[in-house]
């Protein structure tokens, strides 16, 4: 068994690690702690061996079958399960977990019977279950996993414009756009893989748990066993007790006590007063002073508060402060955009009266928008908090830019030039040792996709030229890489989707389907490329053969196109009237965001909802503040690069209003104390147990979260078994906050 390390230090990583928050030792400290050289980041050291055995089999036959059985299996019962009134999205974790004795079980039963395909001489049994096998299969279940937005235009397409492509446009639309992604992700692997400062925090914990299952100790974990007391319990105790606490715990968020996802304790004071509900609901208002008790919620919409880096959550903090609690209530309550004729925390439109906004009143019979019409009804209006977030969005793509050129461009340029440099790590020279997948390779993949894209938008009825869709992948790939530089730091991903939809909206305005196609190959195809990044990393950091990981990926996502598009094709074709409560429960609620997007940024078009003298205008102009707000503090960081404004970064301030709505407010004051707990406290105070457990029980968080929750769903909520009615699951308002729907005069015009 041959394993791979290097003695030879590494030139010093760059500055911008720590301005993003990742900890690096000193020359000093490195020398002393480890025998062999180690990665420059803590986090990564405590998460990843440094080393790599090479003799290990990879894309074995179990590997294949088990890879095959769990991305077919994931991706038909996320997609089932996403047309529910109550959606059960089954995490790639399951498959991590269920993965694990499915490989053991197979090495123990299959027999070892040899065949020969193509001169090459293959085994049904290739023994021991490893490590690499298990990642791999994870892989393709997670391309498998990953929600085809897609699918849900496919879906919008019917529901709101009665239009349909039928099976071979829309696995067309599908694997094209998810193909496009791919390439891009592999174009970019220089940038978003190779260096060291793209940790991508979230795959810590999957490499965490990987290693927990196998036994494998990294060399930080291992030293600080041996020169502190109280690390006694193993990695695979830790795990198990931690996994049966979140098991059981989430029975009661889950099912006994829903009023623990949000506890807005503000409203118990006075219920009948609307602004008691708006300040303190944490699910339909701003959620001062409330809190979760719910680790589901949280992850739901936040990376684990256990895998990102304190300073990391201490910027998303800020941000959330200053929109939340101090921008939005002073919008709201000043009457800024007639925000008091709507309520204050929802994606609704409204008319101007501020009734439900009926959109067949200004369509045509071919679904574009009907000008007259339109003059004579009424100009659509959103809530002031959706309007802000609109802004906010527009500040974070500005603020993005202007931040990669001015702290990552010269490490850009570098890897433009070759995209190995003298301060890689241990990783990824230990990665040099597999062949890489030629250039070629993706380039044939962007080919073929754009071939097929524009096949897809020229056959089929895309209301959209076939220039258009040039632009489109043009956007996608100009953003890819700003937007994965601040991904791979958080773990949370900046969208294009309003910039996209903005683009189309001023090229063809009153068009929507147009729009959202256009969206799906701009947006959307950056989204993929992330995604798909994110788990070349994971590949990166378990030493899996590159073209292996590009095989096993394709696979898995070919699988899932088809797979995922005939779930939606037959419950659409079976189904009467869904999506839609006479359906009950296929009653599609995550319909509605898209529908909403269609509106205003197809139907209206931008010119319409923010040219001059419009009610919305002023929200265009956050996008030059957005290209402005990071150049002073730029300058402040070199002038004062030891203090404490060396750690701001306006992007990742930006996004701490990204997941609102439809996100609970109520989930920020616990995840960033979570985050304070263990990423700054107790890694400061106690950095050997950190070190040692921080990620090993974020995993076991999610996973037990995870499998509860699929025992809830299949045993219980799915046959209608309901818990007894009582104050902890009030039907009518989970927080307590009965008025935080209802705008300033108290009507809600959706109830």
């Amino acid at each position: 068994m041959e394993k791979k390390d290097f003695g030879e230090k590494p030139s010093s990583p760059p500055s911008s690690l720590q301005e993003d928050g990742f900890d690096q030792s000193s020359e000093t400290e490195k020398n002393s702690q480890f025998s062999v050289e180690d990665s420059p980041i803590e986090e990564v050291r405590g998460a990843v061996p440094p080393t790599d055995d090479t003799s290990l089999p990879t894309a074995t036959f179990r590997a294949w079958f088990w890879g095959i059985v769990f991305s077919a299996a994931i991706s038909f019962s996320n997609q089932f399960f996403w047309f529910r009134k109550n959606p059960l999205t089954i995490k790639v974790l399951v498959v991590q977990l269920l993965a694990y004795p499915a490989g053991r079980l197979s090495a123990s039963i299959v027999p070892n019977w040899k065949m020969t395909l193509f001169g090459q001489t293959y085994s049904l049994n290739s023994g021991p279950f490893n490590v690499k096998e298990h990642v791999l299969i994870t892989v393709m279940a997670n391309a498998a996993a990953t929600s085809f937005d897609a699918i849900d235009i496919i879906v919008v397409q019917k529901l709101y414009y009665n239009q349909s492509w039928g099976f071979g446009g829309g696995f067309l639309l599908v694997v094209t756009t998810s193909i496009l992604g791919f390439a891009f992700a592999g174009i970019c692997h220089r940038f978003l893989v190779r260096p060291a400062s793209m940790v991508w925090p979230i795959n810590l914990v999957n490499a965490t748990l990987f290693h927990t299952l196998h036994r494998e100790v990294p060399k930080a974990v291992a030293q600080a066993e041996k020169s502190v007391r109280g690390l006694s319990m193993s990695r695979n105790r830790m795990f198990l007790t931690v996994f049966a606490i979140s098991f059981c715990w989430y029975f009661f968020p889950g099912y006994i006590m829903p009023v623990l996802t949000s506890i807005s304790w503000i409203c118990w004071i006075k219920k009948d007063s609307v602004l008691v509900s708006q300040i303190g609901s944490g699910i339909n208002g701003l959620g001062i002073l409330s809190f979760t008790l719910d680790w589901s919620t949280m992850t739901s919409w936040l990376p684990s508060p256990l895998a990102i880096p304190w300073v990391v959550q201490a910027n998303m903090l800020a941000g959330f402060v200053a929109f939340i609690y101090i921008i939005i209530p002073a919008v709201y309550y000043s009457n800024a955009f007639d925000s008091k004729l709507f309520p204050m925390y929802n994606t609704n439109q409204y008319d101007q009266w501020g009734n439900a906004y009926n959109r067949s009143r200004i369509l045509t019979p071919e679904q574009f928008l009907d000008e007259s019409a339109y003059e004579e009804y009424s100009p659509v209006r959103i809530t002031g908090f959706f309007a802000i977030c609109y802004g906010q969005g527009l500040l974070a793509l500005g603020a993005i830019v202007t931040h990669t050129v001015l702290y990552n461009g010269k490490e850009v340029l570098d890897r433009i030039r070759s995209a190995k440099q003298a301060n890689d790590d241990i990783h990824a020279r230990l990665m040099d040792h597999y062949p890489d997948v030629p250039h070629w390779w993706y380039a044939a993949l962007f080919v073929v996709s754009m071939a097929l894209s524009f096949v897809t938008i020229v056959v089929w009825p895309s209301d959209m030229p076939w220039w258009a869709l040039i632009i489109a992948v043009i956007m996608a790939f100009v953003w890819l890489l700003p937007i994965g530089i601040v991904t791979a730091i958080t773990s949370q991903q900046p969208t294009i989707s309003m910039i996209t939809e903005w683009v189309y909206g001023a090229i063809a305005p009153g068009h929507p389907i147009g729009n959202m196609i256009f969206k799906t190959y701009g947006y959307l195809v950056c989204k993929q490329a992330l995604l798909f990044a994110q788990d070349l990393k994971l590949g990166h950091y378990m030493k899996i053969p590159p073209r292996e990981m590009f095989t096993f990926q394709i696979i898995g996502t070919i699988i899932a196109s088809f797979v995922s598009l005939g779930t939606t094709q037959y419950l659409m074709n079976t189904i009467p009237n869904i999506c839609t409560n006479a359906a009950y429960p296929f009653t599609c609620p995550n319909a509605g965001l898209f529908g909403a997007s269609s509106v205003i940024w197809g139907l209206i078009g931008p010119g319409k909802f923010f040219e001059a003298g419009t009610l919305y205008n002023p929200i265009a102009y956050f996008l030059l503040i957005g290209f402005l707000l990071p150049i002073p503090f730029y300058f402040l960081a070199r002038k004062y690069p030891t203090s404490w404004v060396a750690k701001i970064n306006i992007p990742v301030v930006c996004l701490g209003l990204t997941p609102y709505p439809p996100a609970p407010t109520s989930l920020m004051s616990t995840w960033v104390a979570l985050g304070f707990i263990f990423n700054f406290y107790i890694k400061k105070y106690f950095k050997a147990w950190w070190q040692k457990y921080n990620y090993v029980i974020s995993a076991a968080m999610d996973s037990g979260v995870a499998i509860c929750g699929i025992v809830l769903f299949f045993a219980l909520q799915n046959n209608e078994i309901h818990f007894s009615q009582w104050w902890g699951n009030n039907s009518d308002s989970i927080d307590e906050c009965p008025l935080a729907t209802a705008n300033w005069a108290g009507v809600d015009a959706y109830a």
